[in-house]
């Protein structure tokens, strides 16, 4: 299970082990078993999560791993669709591999094709041992009851992640704690980049600036916004070709 500590603890602890911090919001962590079957996510993200938590439990550390209590708690009640969504998806396409084998035997008698077996392999185990091993390494820590009342506000301004067509109280809610975390550890003098990662376009803008409301309050702490996981990598760790 995650390490839960406050908020103000958490902060104190960023501020006296510095290094990179990564916030990831629900979707950011189940997009981890969503690679196999969407084309849009980067194959890269699953070798971007498996570094990351190697980062995060290297000693000493080289980048924390943060979220909320609510975001673990959208997280333990999405998991099993996204789970089941993955499981669905090999087995519809085993079939499909098997097929195309089949007529490719018939059509070429004079070739010889080799097999891939998918339900062998056990992708569904190893994408949410990797999607585990990451939830494992973050540290979670649960916002004041002032990010109830901001997040509120939020809501009913109609400001993103809400609007006026769309109230998402929970999503208000935790970027509050984002903000509430961004401003502790500046306070405490923490320099280096503090990522918030969502790939929820719609509701906080395009990365990497976002809508004008969420670009002006992550630029007030230096925050940047990335879509994955192998976005904010990129940004921590600049790769070289």
């Amino acid at each position: 299970m995650p390490l839960s500590l406050s908020c103000t603890d958490l902060a104190a602890a960023v501020a006296a082990r510095p290094c990179p911090l990564l916030f990831l919001d629900t979707a950011a962590i189940l997009d981890i078993l969503r690679v196999p079957f969407r084309h849009e996510l980067q194959v890269d993200i699953v070798d971007s999560a498996a570094t990351i938590v190697d980062e995060a439990l290297a000693e000493p550390r080289r980048v924390w791993l943060v979220t909320s209590a609510n975001v673990m708690q959208e997280f333990d009640a999405r998991r099993s669709y996204v789970a089941d969504e993955l499981s669905a998806r090999i087995r519809d396409l085993s079939l499909s591999i098997a097929r195309v084998s089949s007529v490719a035997k018939i059509a070429f008698p004079e070739r010889r094709f080799g097999s891939l077996n998918l339900p062998e392999l056990k992708l569904e185990e190893r994408m949410q041992g990797i999607m585990d091993r990451l939830v494992n390494s973050m540290v979670t820590f649960r916002g004041t009851s002032m990010c109830v009342g901001k997040a509120r506000d939020r809501l009913w301004a109609g400001l993103p992640p809400a609007s006026k067509a769309r109230q998402e109280f929970k999503d208000c809610e935790i970027f509050e704690e984002f903000l509430e975390l961004l401003a502790a550890i500046r306070s405490q003098g923490f320099e280096l980049p503090a990522i918030f990662i969502t790939p929820n376009k719609e509701d906080y803008g395009p990365p990497p600036d976002g809508y004008p409301r969420i670009a002006s309050e992550m630029s007030a702490f230096g925050a940047l916004y990335a879509a994955n996981l192998s976005w904010a990598r990129s940004l921590i760790r600049p790769r070289t070709k």
